[in-house]
């Protein structure tokens, strides 16, 4: 049976599934990714009869540099650096109006937060780097550039309401995190990276400072 399941077309069949229940009309934000969270474990525990694949490993006190290190060094080249290119290059910036209405909402801005921990932080790393990097690898092998950018491009295109340039830089975040996979192997660093740099990101919007994320060279 677990043969049958580590299979390339079960995983692909399994790796589409958990896509596209992103889209499934049954729930809304952010329990969509509740029931993906649930999909992912229930399936690799039936594919491996254990969840060690989707790397859930202690965190250790050298662990807590690595995040943080990890943390600036993506807030810092990518605020300042990328994100400012990008939108120079689309001659736009990234729509980032769907989180407008958070300003100076105190309800709504943890509102956010908690949503945003649930489906970005632990959904989005679960899907997009846990799931789909175990079943990548059993379709194509150990092609780790290969599955790092495959990841990002799913990755990217939930986030087409951002347009042009929030999706480049949503795939340029996918290729960031997809390697800080690949390097520490423990998706516990992934959530608390990705939920750090969203939290800071609503917590602008809260501020009323969005507009930090649409400056232009």
């Amino acid at each position: 049976m677990k043969r049958l399941l580590q299979t390339k077309w079960i995983s692909l069949a399994l790796l589409t599934i958990s896509f596209l229940l992103i889209y499934n009309p049954l729930t809304k934000f952010p329990y969509t990714f509740c029931v993906i969270i649930i999909f992912i474990l229930i399936s690799t525990y039936l594919q491996n009869g254990d969840l060690k694949s989707l790397n859930f490993k202690n965190l250790k006190s050298g662990d807590i540099k690595i995040i943080l290190v990890s943390y600036l060094v993506l807030e810092l080249s990518v605020d300042f650096m990328i994100q400012p290119l990008v939108n120079w290059l689309c001659n736009e910036p990234a729509d980032y109006s769907t989180f407008e209405h958070i300003k100076g909402d105190t309800a709504q801005y943890l509102k956010w937060l908690y949503r945003m921990w649930i489906s970005a932080a632990i959904g989005e790393e679960l899907l997009f780097r846990a799931f789909a990097f175990a079943q990548l690898k059993n379709i194509f092998g150990d092609k780790k550039i290969l599955i790092v950018i495959l990841s990002a491009l799913m990755f990217c295109l939930p986030h087409l309401y951002q347009g042009t340039a929030g999706l480049i830089m949503t795939f340029i975040f996918g290729i960031a995190f997809g390697f800080l996979y690949i390097k520490f192997k423990n998706i516990w660093i992934n959530i608390i990276v990705h939920g750090l740099i969203d939290t800071v990101f609503l917590t602008l919007s809260y501020l009323g400072y969005i507009e930090f994320y649409q400056f232009i060279w």
